[in-house]
């Protein structure tokens, strides 16, 4: 069983920190909801050390982190948190949900060279617009939602591309509808184990 479920966000980025924040408390919202705990790495404590202590004697986890990312790496303000060829190892036999810019291209890339149960993230700028904020929250954290609610890694990737389409469908005549799109055009996911449950 994944449990807990780590919850990483730079709540204190002053660009995307509100969103940040309500990704990660949209995922502990539905953790509490099926009994599952949960771990809060906020932009307080979420250094790389922290999130050592946590992971490194680790089996199998949830780990999700909503912050800004580059190739290799996930930032909280300009401090590095997860580094390729560093801390990723830890993740290996977990279920590793982000939705950092970028990261698909070195960390993404880690875990498709070795291995991880399931791995969702972006090869390009994830984007956000505030003033639709619910709409890019739901899309963010939908495949992660329903894999806690009970559903295998394979259906919690669906769910996520469906999540873009619908949202992209009702979004036409939105000035949003092309940053969605980017944002479902840059998603990079891994499924190791197809029929893999939270409950397993």
């Amino acid at each position: 069983m994944n449990n807990p479920i780590y919850i990483a966000c730079d709540n204190e980025d002053k660009v995307l920190g509100h969103f940040f924040q309500s990704c990660h408390d949209k995922i502990r919202e539905v953790a509490v909801e099926k009994g599952f705990d949960y771990e809060s790495l906020t932009s307080g404590n979420l250094t790389k050390e922290n999130v050592n202590n946590y992971t490194s004697e680790a089996d199998e986890y949830v780990f999700s982190a909503f912050s800004h990312g580059t190739d290799d790496t996930l930032l909280c303000g300009k401090d590095v948190y997860i580094q390729a060829n560093d801390n990723v190892k830890n993740f290996y036999s977990s279920v590793f949900y982000t939705f950092a810019c970028y990261s698909a291209n070195g960390i993404g890339k880690e875990f498709k060279e070795s291995y991880v149960l399931g791995y969702v993230g972006y090869n390009n700028q994830a984007w956000v617009v505030p003033a639709y904020e619910d709409i890019f929250v739901r899309c963010a954290t939908k495949g992660l939602v329903s894999y806690i609610e009970g559903k295998t890694l394979k259906e919690s990737v669906n769910n996520l591309i469906t999540e873009y389409d619908n949202s992209l469908k009702n979004a036409k005549m939105n000035p949003i509808y092309g940053l969605l799109l980017r944002n479902k055009q840059a998603l990079v996911t891994i499924v190791n184990s197809e029929d893999k449950t939270i409950n397993d």
